[in-house]
């Protein structure tokens, strides 16, 4: 992974006051470490996307699905990638400055680890529909409650949330009369998070079932899901689809294609622990 320009700024501003017997702050330490992490996300997407595009992770299958989840997610990852390329350079740029502030001048700070399986509860800010989201269309919404860990809040209810449409194929589109939209949550206020898919699944005659993907999302699960008629693909997962959205709107009318993802409240949950920093 190549080091970008905020990164060898601030490893340089590091070394200059190590030498100078000048020990950074305690938040300039916790920066670089956000700034790090930062850089590891930024590699792992695109070394995912990098193996879509290469075809490593094609899916036994229905051909014309594998194709069409392989093309959408590779266009998600595309949106993901460049979001996260962009945090990580403000990461970077925040890091530098703190690295060069006196310790006496910088912010206390607090770490917090808010763990893998934190449900994050999201209010949409607009309906999404299969009609005019294509997948790496970009999605916002709100924190509808606090996220805190121990007590102490990581993320205020009502902080700005972002994500992806990671699927979006109507009804009939697919093998067995099927469609799906899926959407992937990405940032927490400043924070990048991974979490997983909510996906809605349909049929023309009007059938709607929301399914909530833990993990990463593998093009098979997601295969298996919108090939199988009856939702008998969701095995595929080894357990990480779970019932969601129940009551939330989801029907259709009988023979629509549109499937939609009304505006209003989407459980995800974090596939990975995430350290957040505040100012304490």
């Amino acid at each position: 992974m190549k080091m970008s320009a905020f990164a060898l700024t601030s490893g340089f501003l590091v070394l200059s006051l190590l030498s100078c017997g000048r020990k950074p702050s305690e938040a300039a330490v916790q920066a670089q470490g956000a700034a790090q992490a930062a850089d590891a996300r930024v590699a792992a997407l695109d070394q995912e996307l990098a193996a879509i595009k290469a075809g490593q992770q094609t899916q036994a299958g229905d051909p014309g699905t594998v194709e069409h989840v392989a093309k959408s997610q590779a266009r998600a990852l595309d949106r993901r990638l460049a979001d996260a390329k962009a945090s990580a350079a403000q990461v970077h740029q925040d890091a530098a400055s703190l690295v060069a502030m006196p310790a006496a001048q910088a912010p206390r700070t607090l770490v917090l680890e808010v763990p893998a399986g934190t449900r994050i509860q999201v209010a949409l800010a607009r309906e999404l529909a299969t009609d005019k989201d294509k997948a790496g269309d970009p999605w916002e919404g709100a924190l509808a409650e606090a996220v805190t860990v121990d007590g102490k809040v990581a993320w205020p209810k009502g902080a700005p949330v972002r994500g992806v449409v990671t699927q979006s194929a109507p009804a009939g589109r697919l093998q067995g009369g099927q469609g799906g939209l899926g959407i992937r949550l990405a940032s927490v206020g400043r924070d990048d998070v991974e979490a997983g898919t909510f996906l809605v699944v349909g049929d023309k005659r009007g059938e709607r079932n929301a399914k909530f993907i833990g993990g990463t999302a593998a093009l098979g699960a997601l295969v298996g899901i919108l090939t199988s008629n009856g939702h008998q693909g969701d095995h595929a997962l080894g357990g990480a689809a779970v019932g969601a959205a129940a009551g939330t709107g989801l029907a259709a009318s009988t023979a629509s294609t549109v499937i939609r993802i009304p505006a209003g409240l989407v459980v995800f949950s974090l596939s990975a622990p995430e350290k957040v920093i505040r100012k304490s």
